[in-house]
């Protein structure tokens, strides 16, 4: 549907004339049209580009130009951004900060990047860490995360909230969680218990109203980690079906509480998805499949449970009260 649509029906009901109907017309066609999320979606892709041609330059010339050089400028580069982040930075707010100065938040990213390959790139040449990995990890893990409550950039605080993550072995990104060898009993409990230990410290700041906008990037990235590791426990170690059951149950009314509260179908979905499939797996071990009755359930368990997937996603809106 569009503009042209509803001023038809407008013009039927007589609640508009057809003179009125021009200049609505008129002024659609002429109003100029926002280019912002594609400009920004521009500079963020020239960053990353920027980002990965500093690595490949590096690559290229590590044999021509001394590494000292190397590090150098990119040591130079990027305590510049910095520089210019804390130069355009607005005064620090518990709540969502006002729109940086032009190209703060980017220059601020490019420079959490440079970062990274800075210190990567010390620690191959000259061994800076040594063997203690993890103190490579904790740097910009904290470095990261102060730097995204400062200048209140949430880019920043999913790289420092990745950093953290790594710091303990895990992954959280999206598509590379599924990467973590969940076969591994310790890293089990161990993505159990740091994503409910971030996520309750996200929810308690969220309850004392400190950056609650920060609380939706902390549910998308450690929510996934938390299902994910609760369901492979659920699966793998059905002696611990007490433990991760209760644990699956009580993070899907949360994020369905937290869903009601920001009106947030991402998080509805991640809730009702992630407990289906939990629900499924116990009621499956409950019941003898061999026999006729188990064959029948099964078939009529997975008509009743799709079908009141589809109707509850259907009524969502009415059931949570969540507005249109």
């Amino acid at each position: 549907m569009n503009t042209n649509y509803f001023l038809n029906e407008l013009l039927e009901k007589q609640l508009i004339s057809n003179q009125q109907k021009l200049q609505i017309e008129a002024f659609e066609n002429s109003r100029p049209m926002s280019v912002h999320w594609e400009l920004r979606a521009l500079l963020y892709t020239g960053i990353v580009l920027f980002t990965a041609g500093i690595g490949i330059l590096i690559y290229q010339n590590i044999d021509s130009i001394s590494h000292d050089v190397l590090i150098g400028l990119l040591a130079i580069i990027t305590a510049i951004c910095f520089w210019h982040a804390i130069r355009q930075a607005q005064p620090f707010t518990t709540q969502e900060a006002a729109a940086p100065a032009q190209l703060a938040d980017f220059v601020l990213l490019l420079g959490c990047l440079l970062f990274l390959a800075l210190e990567g790139y010390a620690q191959y040449q000259y061994n800076l860490f040594g063997k203690r990995y993890g103190l490579a990890t904790a740097i910009p893990a904290v470095l990261f995360l102060f730097l995204a409550y400062r200048f209140d950039h949430r880019g920043v605080l999913s790289m420092g909230i990745t950093a953290l993550a790594s710091w303990v072995g895990l992954s959280v990104a999206p598509l590379e969680i599924l990467k973590n060898d969940f076969g591994n009993p310790q890293l089990i409990y161990t993505a159990v218990a740091f994503s409910t230990l971030a996520i309750g410290v996200a929810l308690f700041l969220n309850y004392q109203n400190f950056k609650k906008h920060f609380t939706h990037t902390y549910l998308l990235l450690l929510g996934n980690l938390f299902f994910v590791a609760a369901l492979a426990g659920l699966f793998s170690m059905q002696n611990k079906d007490l433990l991760f059951a209760p644990l699956i149950a009580a993070a899907c009314f949360v994020f369905m509480r937290y869903a009601r509260a920001e009106q947030s179908f991402l998080f509805l979905l991640m809730a009702v998805l992630y407990g289906y499939i939990a629900f499924t797996n116990l009621f499956y071990r409950i019941f003898d499949w061999n026999s006729e009755w188990g064959i029948f359930l099964v078939y009529f368990y997975f008509v009743i449970s799709a079908v009141g997937v589809v109707w509850f996603f259907l009524n969502y809106r009415k059931l949570l009260g969540l507005k249109s």
